[in-house]
């Protein structure tokens, strides 16, 4: 069920911000202590949807999660209208510790319930210079060929694909979230995949299909080098 502009609007409003109007009111956790925190995680690759928040959760030294508070000092909501969906983003930068001895590639961003472990996952995305995707569609070939729009890809560009929220299923041969290479961008807005660089393994589609694509730019973190995602840089919408 979708839900309409306002209570998209209210239902982020109650998750990251503990502000609860409306019908809301009246379903807000009940509970002894509720979570003040949502705590953030960085990940070498996808965590997925069947994921915890220790999926692919990097282990680089000195390496933890950061709590961001449920208020609106810690998160920013916008309230949509006509066909502009209500969104969320972090409203200040998040800062993670400084990488010791052993360093990582940092490709995804998590959101969860727990400071440590497991956790529940309740949101994941890819790391990159936009928080949001731009919509694609592919062909049937060897290899499969993608019409971006609103992204001309470039040779080598890193990038992660994802399927459109009830829309139809990404081409067969490519896997959600995995970090692709541009292989070829033959001109404008089209492109075909390699799961190297250079285009030395072309990735082949035996179907159609169409989803989001996210140009990724992945944290590479050493000795001293500090993680940190821009204000902004976490941005989830819902219609």
């Amino acid at each position: 069920m979708l839900l309409t502009f306002a209570d998209a609007a209210a239902e982020l409003n109650a998750l990251f911000c503990a502000v609860f109007t409306g019908t809301w009111s009246t379903v807000a956790q009940n509970a002894a202590a509720p979570a003040t925190n949502l705590y953030v995680s960085l990940h070498n690759a996808a965590p997925g949807n069947a994921g915890s928040q220790t999926s692919n959760e990097t282990a680089y030294t000195n390496y933890a999660r950061v709590a961001v508070a449920r208020t609106t000092g810690g998160w920013t909501v916008a309230t949509g209208s006509g066909t502009t969906m209500s969104s969320v983003s972090n409203a200040a930068a998040i800062n993670f510790a400084a990488c010791g001895a052993t360093g990582d590639t940092l490709t995804h961003w998590g959101i969860g319930l727990g400071s440590s472990g497991a956790g529940t996952l309740l949101f994941w995305g890819p790391l990159g210079p936009t928080a949001n995707g731009f919509p694609f569609t592919c062909t049937l070939a060897s290899p499969g060929v993608l019409t971006c729009y609103g992204y001309a890809p470039a040779v080598n560009d890193r990038v992660s694909v994802y399927q459109t929220p009830g829309a139809e299923p990404l081409p067969t041969g490519v896997s959600e979230g995995t970090v692709y290479f541009v292989g070829t961008a033959p001109g404008g807005n089209t492109a075909t995949l390699s799961t190297t660089t250079a285009n030395g393994n072309p990735v082949n589609t035996s179907s159609t299909g169409s989803g989001l694509i996210y140009k990724q730019s992945p944290l590479i973190v050493s000795n001293g080098i500090t993680p940190s995602l821009a204000i902004g840089a976490i941005s989830l919408s819902k219609g």
